[in-house]
């Protein structure tokens, strides 16, 4: 239906930059904690040095649920951050261009019990802008 290109095999990062326009990054979910299995390193490596822009879904590949980046290395600076239900604390970290929460779904008990606090979403959209910084 999109024509979105899965791949098997990480590509080089020449031909990341010249085929590609956009990268989603989900290979971990919130579960992770450092440090990156020796499997992962090269591709996050070849991450961290595309010029393509990269979308993160809920938390940087790489980066601590609650802490952020490491900081004894490299680490991902995603353009996007998506949150998914609400910002992880980690999210705190993200510099870059936008950061927007999707799921309109928290149950009031839900909210209150974590005390999360959500923006109003407008409309009937499912995501709201948290941040949108394009002087970047």
């Amino acid at each position: 239906m999109f024509d979105i290109p899965f791949i098997e095999a990480m590509p080089d990062l020449s031909a990341l930059d010249k085929e590609y326009d956009l990268i989603v990054d989900a290979l971990f979910g919130f579960s992770f904690k450092p440090p990156v299995r020796p499997l992962f390193v090269p591709i996050l490596e070849i991450l961290f040095q595309t010029t393509v822009p990269v979308i993160s879904v809920d938390i940087p590949s790489g980066w601590h649920v609650e802490d952020g980046p490491p900081t004894d290395v490299p680490s991902l600076a995603p353009d996007m951050l998506v949150s998914l239900t609400a910002p992880k604390l980690c999210a705190k970290h993200f510099k870059g261009r936008y950061h927007v929460l999707g799921g309109r779904f928290v149950h009031s008990k839900l909210k209150e019990k974590y005390q999360l606090e959500l923006p109003p979403y407008p409309g009937i959209s499912q995501t709201v802008v948290l941040t949108s910084n394009t002087q970047q």
